[in-house]
């Protein structure tokens, strides 16, 4: 189940922010969101389940 987990430092106010469960295109998409209501970021990094490509299921059918 994609999620977005958020650390806030209560001393600084620094805020950390991670997307999970959403990989490639569709994470950059949620993190362009984020970014217009947060605003830029300080760091952006991305993590190893970005690069993992998504899968896509073919069908075959019948032209009957």
């Amino acid at each position: 189940m994609p999620e977005i987990e958020f650390t806030i430092d209560t001393e600084s106010g620094k805020c950390e922010t991670q997307i999970n469960g959403i990989k490639g295109p569709a994470c950059e998409r949620n993190a362009q969101q984020l970014k217009q209501i947060l605003g830029s970021p300080a760091t952006d990094q991305r993590t190893p389940e970005f690069h993992v490509k998504a899968q896509t299921k073919r069908q075959v059918g019948s032209n009957e």
